[in-house]
């Protein structure tokens, strides 16, 4: 087995329980040489207060403001030290396994930057939430294999994937070469962006069967359906999904690509996630959708003239 240090990252506000299940799960971990940081994201009552009497052997780090899932992790990588580090969200526990299997895929495949686990959902026996993504660079559109599937096997080899998400472990390397986080984003997208440039410079993604780990797939109950169906659950989140698509593809998709989403499909969107939010009556939420697309308008024309700078 390897010896290898690995740096276990996990990003944490305001989630004291999910937090406490997810570090123990990592020291129940078989691969024995980690070092554990854990980023405080701003919670209303600092983690600090009870965090060190628990877990005394784990680093942990305080941001007096939310600095969101990119910029969190960025601020914790300063503090690590292993060849390889591994993303975890605070609401997923990991098997004991999961740590080997991904170092033992990083290793033997050389071609390998990102390895992610088969993501299950800790709420649902036998239910899967992820084994990889994609997001179509014409459409916007993501393709989340395992998302509410039945686990009947069929994921049970080992694949190259095109964005990784939630659970995933990098090389050091292609941090050292792409950089970290793009913190424009805030979250969501920031892992897919991140997924994306490691691609763009040459290493590949798998999905890992032997490595199974499990996360809270629905955390709150929306007032409408139809709402969370288009992938909102908060008001804050209807103006980050918004704004954030369009942020990813400005910055990834090629010209012709890019013009067929803004010209066609964003208004498509535009129109029927309007019509839904309408009918929920939840105008809140509509308000900060529209924020969103404007931002997130301004924003990729920001980034496609080389004005908002580049990651």
């Amino acid at each position: 087995m390897s010896n290898k240090l690995i740096s276990c990252v996990v990003v944490s506000r305001n989630r004291k329980e999910d937090l406490i299940d997810c570090i123990k799960s990592l020291k129940k971990s078989n691969y024995r040489n980690l070092e554990i940081i854990v980023l405080d994201n701003g919670s209303d009552r600092p983690i600090s207060v009870w965090f060190k009497k628990r877990f005394s052997a784990v680093t942990l780090i305080t941001s007096q403001n939310n600095l969101g899932a990119a910029g969190g992790r960025n601020l914790a990588l300063k503090s690590t030290q292993g060849d390889f580090i591994l993303f975890m969200d605070d609401d997923a526990i990991a098997d004991q396994k999961m740590i080997s299997s991904l170092v033992k895929v990083l290793e033997d495949k050389k071609s390998a930057g990102i390895v992610q686990p088969i993501i299950y959902d800790k709420d649902r026996t036998g239910f899967l939430e992820g084994a990889g993504h994609d997001i179509s660079l014409t459409t916007g559109r993501i393709k989340a294999w395992g998302a509410k599937e039945i686990d009947l096997g069929q994921y049970n080899f080992l694949r190259e994937i095109p964005l990784a998400g939630c659970i995933w472990m990098v090389k050091r390397k292609i941090i050292e070469k792409i950089g970290g986080y793009d913190e424009r984003y805030f979250i969501p997208y920031e892992d897919s962006d991140f997924s994306f440039r490691a691609r763009k410079a040459g290493f590949k993604i798998f999905c890992v069967p032997d490595a199974k780990a499990w996360h809270t797939g629905r955390k709150t109950k929306f007032a409408n359906f139809l709402v969370e169906w288009i992938g909102i659950t908060s008001v804050e989140r209807a103006f980050r999904i918004s704004r954030n698509k369009l942020i990813y593809m400005s910055k990834h998709a090629p010209n012709e690509n890019f013009l067929v989403f803004l010209f066609f499909f964003q208004p498509i969107y535009l129109m029927v996630h309007s019509i839904i939010i309408i009918l929920s009556l939840r105008f809140d939420v509509l308000v900060k959708y529209w924020q969103g697309v404007l931002e997130g308008l301004y924003l990729a024309l920001l980034i496609r003239t080389n004005l908002y700078g580049s990651k």
